[in-house]
Formats: structure tokens, C-alpha cells, sequence
């Protein structure tokens, strides 16, 4: 049976789920768990046939999260599914256009099974830290696919920053065989730790790195790796060999269903039967057990290394210059010109522009001045994106806002102008029904799914294309400051902030990271007050006691400063 909904709310779905199943006689009692899949390619049958699939061994209510945020209008359209329609559980299929996914837990919530374990499940994109995703914050599972993403071991690489006890990747489940093989032709006698290991597959492939670093975290030697031959079948692992005193154990794939197995003083070849496992026995394995996979975390570490210094993000880059006015308007007139021409040449090489605003008294001068700075330049604002590197967690129309303190001088007249109301990019408030760390992980989420998590993919690659900062006279840039414990998070792309030493206490800020992923850094200062804080952030990068010394651009960083501020250089 399958019910669709057009621009509904998520109660009524809920009403409507429970009047089918009394309708069809349907009940939740053996529903082991509820199963969120967030949908972000252009289709979602197979992921949602996956589940169908695994409903058979685990039956679950499916929700899946279908999202198109550049939609014209907002509204929610839904398709329930039960009885055959739905395996052995039940589908609730969310359409979600518009701004109706500001708050997609609100949209999840009244369709949750009482008292059953979430599972989250991204198919394709994986957020940099599904922990700190809205969805992913209420799961106690949370599935990826690294292998099907754009940039695989990229992506493994912002999950291992952002790993958190319960968190898997798919890319692990495809070597559950393989680690099996491989233990039990371990124990073979002699039994001895190899001398030499080598693993056969594409240096780019996920569970190659995963199986690699698996070995290597299991047994204390280094394993080279071997790219397989032209012919080699299919994805993956496609060869294992283990050097011992009396000889080499090998391993090698020869077809989608079969590997050849060696052992030494055997002349005569094994054949072993090992199917590539399709997205529904993955799906399967991961639903068997919800308790936190230790050993993938384990691995996933071995495999990248962490950055435990902040200072990193801001190392190796070009030395900041001064550019130094009369007053405050100097600055602001000067920040605005130069971000308007870096945007356009922005949109001259990619097509899209993307600009980090800040509040303060010279922030809030420099966006007057922006408008008129781009329409000289002639920057396109249909194609430009606003985002804050920080904001107050106070109510929308609150005056210690940054998006309020630019809003007259900057939002409404670029609004006025054609800068769609899709392309501002703001911080929730405390009136959009979120916590603070909600509002935090939303703001990171909207970051990840633009692409803002580049710092977590790849070192040397930029996201924005200008990214304005204010400084204090604590030298504090954004919410981040010195010696402040939420400085210290790296693993996310939006952090809250709490006890912030400056009022209002609640703040939302980028991380480190991501402050360091523009290509131009401009920090704005004007008055005599913050001339030590200026001179202090010209020395060496430190983040913990000096945070304005730490946030680099990969192109340039220049400090707008009238000449008070510029007093003690």
C-alpha cells in the first residue's frame, strides 16, 4: 500500500503512517529499529532497495530524507509505503524543498519508533563529522560510503578528524570477508608474524587504504601496496600476500566470485568462493550490531594521521601584509574594493563567489561599503554566497546578531539588487527550535553540503574566496579565544561556543580549519585599543593565546588597519 502526500506537514505523515496500519493491520511490534537514509544523489532506489532488503533480517522503519535546497518554493511532500510495498517494515519517503529542511529533525521526530535504536545512513555524501550532523547527533549508528563518494579517500580522511564512537563507513563492511580469510590463513602453522606484507589494489580505493592500515594496526609491519593488473575484476581488494619463514601465503582475486588461494608447499592452487558483496548485505552486516565498532575507528586513525596543533592549519602559507589607512572608513572603503575584485575574479575561474562577513564596528562599516564595491567591479550577485565566520545565539532580530548589525547596510540592499535569499547563509537563531549545539551542527551541515568541508578532504585547497575577520582587543578572531576550550575543536566545521568571555555567552564559530580554508584572509581593525592585539598576531602562529596569528589565507592575508591600530608594528 502507498499513500503520497502533497505539500504536508511532518504530523499529518505521522497521522497518516498510523491510519494505514490500522487500515492494513499492520503493527510496529517487531520493528527492531528506525533507519534514516539521507538521500543526496539524484535517485534513491538503490539504497532504498538495499533497505527493503535488510528489513527482511531487521525489520525497520525506513525514513528516507530526499532534500532539494534550490528549489523555488518550500513545502514537504512525502510517500508512505507499508505491507509488500515496504518488505518487512515500513518507508516514509520525506521531499523536503526549500528552507522546510532548516530543521530536519523536526521533520524526523514525530516519525521515530518509540524506544528503538536510530541508524543514520548517508549513501553518498558523507558529512565531515556525522556525529555533529542533525540527523547523525540523535543516531547510535552512523553509516557512510566513502567509496561512493567524489573524492573516496579524501573522505576518509575528514571522517577519521571527525570519527566519534559509533560511526562506520561501508567501505570497512566490504573487507568483513577478506579480514576473515586473511585471520583464519594466519593461524595456519607454523604460525608466524610475516616478514613482508602486500596488498594488491588501487591506492585510491577506500578498503584498499582500510585493509593496508588494518594489517599494518594488527601485526606491527609495514605493507606495501601493489596496483592491480588492466584485467584485475572489479573494485576493492584484489590481492593479499604474506611473506613467513616457510614461505608466502597468497591471496588473489580472479573473478567477482572466486579467489585463488597459495599456501607454501602446495603447488596445487585453492579456489576459494568470495561473492563481492552487494549494498543490502552491507546494509545487513551494519545493522547486526549497533554497538560502536572499535577496531574500524582503530584502523581509520592508523590509516591518517590527526592534527592535534592548530597552529597546522595556518602554517606554510604566504606572510601576511598591512595595508594602512587614515581612519576607520579608510579601512572599511579599502577591505570593500579589494574583496569586490577578488569575488569577481572568483567568478571569472569557477562561476560562484563566496565571502565570509563579520560584524563589529569595522565589519558593519565595510559591508556598507561592499554594495557599491561590487556593483563596480561587477560581481554577480545571483552566483555570490554570504556566509559569517561567527554569530551570537540570540533571537533573529537581536542587536548583538552579526547578520542584524549588516543588515541594513548589506543584506537588504544586495537582496534589493538579485542576491537570491538562498545564497545568505544564516546562522540559526535561538526562535528556530534548535540548541545551541544543533545550531551548530545545522551551520556545519550547510558548510559540508556546499562543499565547505574542503579542509577536511585535502590540505591546500580553498572553499571561500574571502573570508572577512574582525579582531579584539584580546587578539580573538570570530568566537575563538585565547585559551578558550572550544578553540581546541577541530573535528568539525561550525563549533558552539559557550562562557564566551565576551557577552553574549552562546556563540556559534568556524573551526580552525575551516577560517583557514579561504584563498584571501582580510582582518579588519581600526582604533588605538587593539594596537598591541595587532602587533601580538604579527609575530609568530599561535592559536591558543594569540588566535589572530593563526588564521591564513592560501593566496594572501592582509591586515586593513587605520593607523592607530597599526601604532605598535
Amino acid at each position: 500500500m502507498i499513500t503520497t502526500l502533497q505539500d504536508t506537514t511532518a504530523s499529518a505523515v505521522a497521522k497518516t503512517m498510523t491510519e494505514m496500519r490500522e487500515t492494513f493491520g499492520a503493527n510496529t511490534i517487531g520493528r527492531v529499529l528506525t533507519l534514516i537514509i539521507v538521500a543526496t544523489g539524484e535517485t534513491i532506489d538503490e539504497p532504498l532497495e538495499a533497505a527493503v532488503h535488510a528489513s527482511h533480517e531487521h525489520p525497520a522503519r525506513v525514513i528516507v530524507v530526499d532534500v532539494d535546497q534550490e528549489a523555488e518554493t518550500s513545502g514537504l511532500d512525502a510517500e508512505i509505503r507499508v505491507g509488500r510495498d515496504a518488505g518487512a517494515g515500513e518507508i516514509i519517503i520525506l521531499r523536503a524543498r526549500g528552507n522546510t529542511m532548516i530543521a530536519p529533525d523536526t521533520l524526523v521526530m514525530p516519525l521515530l519508533l518509540p524506544d528503538a535504536p536510530i541508524v543514520t545512513w548517508w549513501p553518498e555524501a558523507a558529512p565531515s563529522a556525522p556525529v555533529n550532523d542533525v540527523l547523525g547527533s540523535m543516531s547510535q549508528r552512523r553509516i557512510t560510503d566513502a567509496a561512493a563518494c567524489s573524492n573516496p579517500v579524501g573522505t576518509l580522511k575528514r571522517l577519521r578528524r571527525g570519527y566519534t564512537s559509533g560511526d562506520s563507513d561501508l567501505a570497512w563492511s566490504r573487507l568483513t570477508t577478506w579480514r576473515g580469510l586473511v585471520a583464519s590463513l594466519y593461524e595456519i602453522t607454523p604460525v608466524a608474524v610475516p616478514s613482508a606484507v602486500e596488498v594488491t589494489g588501487q591506492e585510491d580505493d577506500p578498503s584498499v587504504v582500510l585493509m593496508k592500515a588494518w594489517l599494518e594496526n594488527a601485526l606491527g609491519v609495514e605493507v606495501t601496496l601493489r596496483a592491480p593488473e588492466q584485467d584485475a575484476a572489479g573494485q576493492g581488494v584484489q590481492g593479499l600476500s604474506l611473506e613467513r619463514p616457510d614461505g608466502t601465503i597468497a591471496l588473489r582475486r580472479t573473478g567477482e566470485d572466486t579467489v585463488v588461494l597459495s599456501l607454501p608447499g602446495d603447488d596445487s592452487d585453492q579456489h576459494v568462493t568470495m561473492p563481492q558483496r552487494s549494498l543490502y548485505e552491507l546494509l545487513a552486516e551494519e545493522l547486526r550490531r549497533l554497538d560502536p565498532d572499535e577496531v574500524y575507528g582503530e584502523v581509520l586513525a592508523h590509516a591518517f594521521t590527526g592534527v592535534d596543533d592548530a597552529a597546522t592549519f595556518a602554517s606554510g602559507k604566504p606572510a601576511p601584509t598591512d595595508v594602512v589607512s587614515a581612519d576607520a572608513a579608510g579601512v572599511a572603503t579599502e577591505a570593500a574594493t579589494a574583496a569586490a575584485a577578488r569575488l569577481a575574479e572568483a567568478q571569472t575561474e569557477r562561476g560562484v563567489a563566496h565571502l565570509v562577513v563579520t560584524g563589529g564596528t569595522v565589519g558593519v562599516r565595510a559591508a556598507g561599503a561592499l554594495p557599491a564595491a561590487l556593483e563596480a567591479a561587477g560581481v554577480d550577485l545571483s552566483t555570490l554566497h554570504l556566509w559569517w565566520g561567527d554569530e551570537r545565539f540570540v533571537g533573529p532580530d537581536d542587536d548583538d546578531r552579526n547578520a542584524v548589525q549588516v543588515r541594513e547596510g548589506l543584506l537588504e540592499p544586495l537582496e534589493a539588487a538579485g542576491l537570491p535569499e538562498r545564497n545568505v547563509h544564516l546562522v540559526p537563531s535561538t526562535q528556530d527550535g534548535m540548541s545551541l549545539a544543533e545550531a551548530a551542527a545545522w551551520y556545519g551541515q550547510q558548510l559540508d553540503s556546499a562543499g565547505g568541508d574542503e579542509p577536511f578532504r585535502t590540505r591546500g585547497r580553498a572553499f571561500f574566496d574571502v573570508l572577512w575577520l574582525g579582531v579584539g582587543p584580546d587578539a580573538h578572531v570570530a568566537s575563538l579565544f585565547p585559551g578558550h576550550p572550544a578553540q581546541r575543536v577541530t573535528s568539525a566545521s561550525a563549533i558552539l561556543v559557550e562562557d564566551s568571555p565576551k557577552p553574549p555567552p552562546l556563540r556559534v564559530s568556524l573551526s580552525w580549519p575551516v577560517l583557514n580554508s579561504a584563498r584571501h584572509v582580510a582582518l579588519l581593525v581600526a582604533g588605538a585599543e587593539k594596537a598591541e592585539a595587532v602587533a601580538k598576531a604579527h609575530g609568530d602562529i599561535d592559536p591558543l593565546q594569540v588566535p589572530a596569528s593563526s588564521v591564513r589565507g592560501l593566496e594572501s592575508t592582509t591586515w586593513f588597519l587605520d593607523e592607530a591600530a597599526a601604532g605598535k608594528l
